[in-house]
């Protein structure tokens, strides 16, 4: 039993998810695997509605801090984990089908020099049209986002029977994240962490020598990542003034950087393109066409309101002054 089915460690970070907390928990523990093999923290920030009442339906641990970062609630779980393999959750997104352990675990289990597997989201059938907007990129990146990062399928070297090895270089590492890690090769690299920051302890891996992912599109993912454009809005700023400005000198993750002219001429290049309109409002009508979805016509709206809500958070912060003078 336990050669077959090894015990996987699920981190929930939570905070006021009352909504949220019981359909994720639901599909977890309605997988077609042994609930004694799940090892499931509920890892609360001191929220004041009735998350910790949903959470206590479920046969999980609850664990608490008050940091109001997630990423410091992820870390926490991962230090007290016992499976062979750590995964994380947001409170928002759903497991897809009941095999969906059988299926990320399989390529770790078959190649041991698979570090970690990974997945794409999926659209319900009441998903918002932005959201289906988002999921036409299997790990839901926005037009810039695309245009600054490599592709799963750029880094895809071998097709195997249920999933594709992805091959990382430093230079090329797609921002998929939310990974099932393999819990004894990423434990002794990032422990001395106080946050799980899951793009940075991608490139910790792959500098450490671990290169090889899985991805298993099979698998899949339900992430209600955006409803509306004022909710898109709001996690763009707070990405700008929260993680990028603040920690723009100790992530290892990045999208650009500021010394190079190279990446200057491409940001430019970039806001242009955006404020053309025609170029990406001519990909939307393709995108429409190619998943038989009228969401794809989102494209230029998304296009230059998430490029100019990026522009506003950067030119509205002090810290982007202080960076351009250290850059300068």
């Amino acid at each position: 039993m336990s050669k077959q089915f090894p015990l996987i460690t699920i981190a929930i970070p939570t905070y006021n998810e009352e909504k949220n907390l019981q359909s994720c928990l639901e599909s977890i523990f309605h997988q077609n695997y042994p609930l004694k093999k799940l090892e499931v923290f509920v890892v609360d920030d001191g929220s004041q509605d009735k998350t910790l009442a949903v959470a206590k339906k479920f046969p999980v641990k609850i664990l608490h801090h008050h940091s109001h970062d997630g990423e410091v609630g992820k870390m926490i779980a991962f230090q007290k984990s016992q499976g062979e393999f750590f995964y994380y959750l947001d409170a928002d997104c759903q497991l897809k089908g009941k095999n969906w352990f059988q299926k990320m675990i399989k390529p770790l289990r078959t190649d041991p020099t698979i570090v970690a597997s990974f997945t794409r989201k999926y659209s319900g059938r009441s998903t918002p049209a932005l959201e289906r907007y988002y999921n036409f990129d299997p790990i839901q990146r926005d037009p810039i986002y695309q245009y600054f990062s490599p592709s799963i399928a750029s880094t895809v070297v071998k097709e195997e029977q249920g999933w594709q090895t992805c091959l990382y270089t430093s230079k090329k590492i797609p921002p998929a994240g939310r990974c099932l890690h393999r819990r004894s090769a990423l434990w002794p690299l990032v422990k001395n962490y106080r946050r799980f920051l899951e793009l940075d302890f991608l490139v910790i891996l792959v500098e450490g020598g671990f290169n090889r992912f899985a991805y298993v599109p099979q698998a899949g993912i339900y992430h209600h990542h955006v409803k509306n454009l004022i909710d898109l809005a709001q996690k763009r700023l707070r990405n700008v003034k929260r993680v990028y400005l603040s920690e723009v000198e100790i992530r290892k993750y990045r999208w650009f950087d500021l010394k190079k002219f190279s990446d200057l001429i491409k940001i430019l290049t970039w806001v242009i393109y955006a404020h053309l309109i025609i170029p990406a409002l001519f990909r939307g009508v393709w995108l429409s066409f190619r998943h038989h979805d009228w969401a794809g016509l989102y494209e230029p709206i998304v296009t230059l309101f998430v490029t100019d809500v990026i522009i506003w958070g950067f030119l509205t912060s002090s810290k982007t002054w202080v960076l351009l003078e250290k850059r300068a």
